[in-house]
């Protein structure tokens, strides 16, 4: 009988210690990197926005650790005196202005929320204050815009843009590294590549609920 007591004691602190160091990994572990580089009037970075992204995000948003860096297939002249973008200056314009509200918060679902809300709007400058506002942002930028702030935000996104060299416009680049078949299937199936990544990394299993 006191054989039985002591295995099941056993028993239950070997399980208690399984558990704590479950959590413990659990806690530790980063969540997957999600960064996502697009630009303004982009149609497939419209398309993206409204059918991937904002669809899945708030299942998603526990999991994943998202950058959002609006300029795509710009570049820039003389230390940013002038930019040139894909689609003119329109798209200069717009890509400023987003990342002049990025910047003002840390909180990505904010980001996000603003993001595809602009996005979806044929007036993008209508959609600044309308989606700023609707996210619980500013829609003062008239100083990031007009200053050496908003030049510098835009150099970085060019930097963070132009290190991984993309072809097509948005690029979804996971954990840091660009993989050519998980941006196809991003483009048809983001919350499936997410999950699919999430389950490869042993955060979810396969039933989790996030990903049915």
């Amino acid at each position: 009988m006191a054989l039985t007591k002591l295995t099941l004691f056993l028993f239950f602190m070997v399980a208690v210690t399984l558990f704590s160091s479950a959590l413990t990994r659990k806690a530790n572990q980063e969540k997957l990197k999600v960064l996502v580089l697009y630009e303004s009037l982009c149609p497939d970075s419209v398309r993206f926005m409204q059918r991937q992204l904002g669809p899945n995000y708030n299942d998603l948003k526990d999991y994943i650790d998202i950058s959002l860096v609006p300029f795509g297939k710009s570049y820039s002249e003389n230390n940013g005196a002038q930019f040139y973008c894909q689609h003119g200056p329109k798209e200069c314009l717009g890509n400023r202005q987003q990342s002049c509200i990025l910047q003002q918060t840390n909180d990505q679902e904010q980001q996000v929320e603003f993001a595809v809300c602009q996005m979806a709007i044929s007036n993008k400058s209508r959609g600044i204050d309308d989606c700023a506002r609707s996210s619980g942002l500013s829609n003062d930028i008239d100083t990031c815009m007009t200053s050496e702030l908003g030049t510098l935000l835009q150099l970085e996104a060019e930097q963070i843009t132009h290190s991984y060299a993309p072809t097509f416009v948005p690029t979804i680049v996971y954990d840091g590294v660009f993989d050519q078949q998980l941006q196809d299937n991003s483009l048809r199936n983001f919350r499936g590549t997410v999950c699919y990544l999430l389950q490869k990394r042993g955060d979810i299993s396969l039933h989790s609920d996030v990903c049915q």
